[in-house]
């Protein structure tokens, strides 16, 4: 019964010797597991925004916005979990990533889904305000200002995303 060799050519695996790194194996399942869990929480706090009640909004004002606030969940999922995999993959091939930058970029990811409906409520309570229809060019703003943080987060999170596989965050 004999062991394997180590290999100490900077793969970083334990008893492995193909070259694989576990560490940003391990980072790459963390970070589809958070996407997953992110979803969920999410889902969770976009929905009564969509479904009625107390809590739902006027759509009219927001050019595109229920569309994009469906939809937006998904897609900041989908991007994680192919960040993820590009992850583990790059771990196979042996590839070292920063534990900072991975978790940073995931923490910003899904902390800002869950900020977007505090966005909405925000935009909805000036919207109500007796004194918008004063200020030129305010109404229309508000109404962007959803669509603009749902592509600015997903301009953002994607630069993270590249530079940490780049390895410069």
């Amino acid at each position: 019964m004999g062991y394997r060799k180590t290999s100490d050519s900077g793969g970083g695996g334990i008893g492995n010797a193909s070259g694989a790194n576990l560490t940003t194996i391990i980072l790459g399942a963390v970070t589809i597991i958070l996407a997953l869990i992110g979803l969920g929480i999410a889902i969770d706090t976009i929905a009564p925004y969509l479904t009625g009640g107390a809590s739902a909004l006027n759509w009219t004002r927001y050019p595109g916005g229920e569309s994009m606030l469906k939809l937006f969940p998904l897609i900041m999922m989908i991007g994680l979990i192919i960040f993820g995999s590009l992850l583990v993959w790059l771990g196979t091939k042996g590839t070292t990533l920063g534990i900072k930058s991975t978790i940073l970029t995931v923490i910003v990811v899904i902390v800002a889904v869950i900020l977007l409906p505090i966005v909405m409520d925000a935009c909805d309570t000036v919207y109500d305000n007796a004194n918008t229809a004063n200020f030129t060019g305010l109404t229309s703003f508000l109404g962007l200002i959803p669509l603009l943080y749902t592509v600015g987060l997903m301009a953002m999170s994607g630069l993270l995303g590249f530079k940490t596989i780049k390895g410069r965050v």
